[in-house]
């Protein structure tokens, strides 16, 4: 009763909005566990995979019963329109995503999508992308688009070991270059992915730089983007209740004074130029 009141409650309010978002339920056709403690769902349902554009993410539930009573948001990683299926990489971690892990191939899920704002400006040639351990699913669908529109992609991946270096197949085959960082040396160069960009753009220049998954990755962006170096957005993460901007749970602070607000991570983002936000 309760679950249903809150979908009668999220749909009524898209309505009045006017907001193009679906509430419906998917069907998982594919699951994979190529890395320990991560999901890779493909999940056939139509119209989230005809309207959803880079940038983009859906809400989930995947369990019986009311606990949790609250779905959890996941960026969209790819889509095929034609199979009408996209793709969701989730890190286990909580309740939530541990009850998620126990579907299987046929299983229903619900969904509410595509949520939040798209990315649809590529006017630029070059685009870097700087991510860390599930972070990278946050980029994937857009470093596809850039590639598809001749884009060149140049992607620093990072993570504490070799086993978390979730979505590596997806980007090497949509980035010119794919360079990456492991905290043990067990792949790639050991240690800090932003000494790999640092020597990249002290010859070359990255007009766009995406960064998501590491605070340090984001205040790193934010020096490069200040300097003029090249233009930082960061995705942001936030505490979604409702992916409707109703709760305020995934507040972030705006830049500057704190007279000058904030902005919600589901409603206005999740990706913000990293200048207009604060990267505690």
């Amino acid at each position: 009763m309760l679950r249903s009141l809150l979908l009668f409650l999220q749909e009524t309010a898209y309505q009045i909005m006017s907001i193009p978002t679906i509430f419906t339920s998917g069907t998982i056709i594919r699951v994979l566990r190529e890395y320990e403690g991560y999901l890779d769902f493909v999940i056939r349902e139509e119209k989230i995979a005809e309207s959803a554009v880079p940038g983009q993410f859906v809400m989930i539930r995947g369990w019986p019963g009311d606990d949790p009573i609250l779905p959890r948001p996941f960026d969209i990683v790819q889509v095929d329109p034609l199979q009408h299926t996209f793709r969701l990489v989730i890190k286990i971690e909580g309740r939530a995503t541990s009850l998620l892990s126990l579907l299987k191939t046929g299983d229903k899920v619900q969904l509410t999508g595509p949520l939040g704002k798209g990315i649809k400006d590529f006017a630029f040639s070059t685009l870097g992308l700087l991510v860390r351990g599930v972070g990278a699913a946050a980029v994937v669908y857009l470093a596809a688009e850039a590639q598809k529109r001749g884009i060149r992609v140049f992607t620093f991946l990072s993570a504490a070991t070799a086993g978390r270096l979730v979505c590596r197949n997806y980007l090497q085959a949509v980035s010119t270059h794919l360079a990456i960082a492991t905290d043990d040396g067990s792949e790639g160069f050991e240690g800090n992915a932003i000494v790999l960009l640092d020597r990249f753009t002290a010859n070359r220049r990255l007009e766009r730089i995406y960064t998501c998954g590491s605070k340090r990755f984001a205040r790193h962006v934010k020096e490069l983007d200040a300097g003029g170096v090249t233009e930082g957005f960061v995705f942001l993460e936030g505490l979604m209740a409702c992916g409707m901007g109703h709760c305020h749970g995934c507040a972030a602070e705006k830049q500057g004074s704190r007279s000058n607000g904030y902005f919600l991570v589901c409603k206005d983002g999740p990706h913000f130029p990293v200048s207009e936000v604060v990267i505690p």
